[in-house]
């Protein structure tokens, strides 16, 4: 389905998937569905063995995405990743919320932020991480990853 893009083996990014999507997430292997949008995902996609983690967040340069849900975020995703599944990161359109969630569990994984953003961009052509209000939350995720990692 053109709705998700595989960003790497464990990641994919996606526009708003409905529970008629719940077969194709079930067989790539999803756990986690990382919604970044503040519309409540479809009931269907939180059935096992599928996961919802809602993480609302609105797409406009007034209200910058919280940090505190970037973390939470890469924190279970990495929990997923270890136990070897598959997340889906997912907010309206898969252009800005879920690209910055994306491009910062790259940066978990050890990617650059520019790296990160160049892999998701050159995988999911339609996202949008440049966009100042969004990558200015992706160079702070950065700075704070490598500031608690270091050392």
């Amino acid at each position: 389905m053109a709705f998700h893009s595989q960003i790497t083996d464990q990641l994919y990014v996606a526009a708003w998937p409905t529970g008629e999507d719940y077969d194709v997430l079930k067989e790539l292997g999803v756990r986690l569905v990382i919604n970044m949008d503040w519309v409540p995902a479809d009931e269907k996609l939180n059935e096992p063995p599928l996961h919802v983690l809602t993480l609302t967040e609105i797409d406009t340069p007034l209200t910058p995405m919280k940090i505190e849900n970037i973390w939470k975020g890469v924190g279970h995703a990495q929990e997923i990743f270890n136990e070897g599944g598959v997340v889906v990161v997912y907010c309206k359109g898969g252009v800005h919320r879920s690209v910055v969630m994306a491009s910062c569990i790259l940066i978990s994984q050890g990617y650059s932020a520019d790296e990160a953003m160049t892999r998701v961009k050159e995988r999911r052509p339609v996202a949008d991480p440049y966009t100042d209000h969004f990558k200015s939350r992706i160079l702070k995720f950065e700075e704070e990853w490598n500031a608690k990692n270091s050392g």
